[in-house]
């Protein structure tokens, strides 16, 4: 064998690693800031519910499939598991599972739930009532209706089109009205609607 050639067990694999990387530079990477941002989106929506209305009222929000009852989470599948979690769970949202919910459990780590993600806000912003743009302006009616998810400051700037200091300075006229909530952690900043900032959207928004 010559020493530049592969082993001919190792080529197969060899050859799948680079098919695997041509395939994600041609249709994942392109694509994968806003799914990065959509994901980010969805982690921080779901861990604010989790902390407000507790995981039992959560978890069949995820899929039909899925429920939590007493201290015991179920789970639909085919093959019967039992697993404990003495170290939690965690919650793994995807933007390439859409119909079912995976779990996966090992004693070499914490046990998971893969769910499919609502993708909300995976390459714009939702749309805004034209109203909303009359009473607020273009860009903070925008922002609004993208705080339906609770977001960070740069991303909803990404989501709008504008700055991260230009996304604060509306973000706070939002805070003055009553509209927005504002909390910090170090120096990541987290917003989301009042009820006042809901209302106003729900009624903002036309009848179907």
């Amino acid at each position: 064998m010559m020493p530049h050639q592969q082993p001919l067990k190792t080529r197969p694999r060899s050859e799948a690693a680079d098919a695997l990387r041509r395939l994600w530079k041609a249709v994942v990477a392109p694509e994968w800031p806003s799914m990065r941002q959509a994901l980010r989106a969805e982690m921080l929506d779901r861990a604010i519910q989790v902390n407000r209305e507790g995981l039992r009222a959560v978890l069949p929000r995820l899929h039909p499939s899925a429920a939590c009852e007493g201290g015991t989470i179920t789970v639909e599948k085919t093959v019967d598991v039992d697993v404990d979690c003495p170290e939690g769970l965690i919650l793994v949202p995807s933007l390439f599972i859409t119909d079912r919910i995976q779990c996966t459990t090992s004693d070499h780590w914490t046990p998971a739930i893969y769910y499919p993600a609502s993708g909300r806000y995976l390459w714009a912003a939702p749309p805004t009532p034209r109203s909303l743009d009359r009473l607020l302006g273009v860009t903070r009616s925008r922002i609004l209706a993208a705080l339906a998810t609770p977001l960070q400051t740069t991303v909803v700037a990404r989501l709008v089109s504008v700055t991260p200091p230009t996304a604060s300075e509306h973000l706070a006229i939002l805070r003055d009205a009553g509209l927005i909530d504002s909390s910090r952690a170090g120096r990541t900043a987290t917003h989301e609607l009042t009820k006042a900032g809901r209302a106003l959207l729900d009624a903002a928004s036309p009848r179907s």
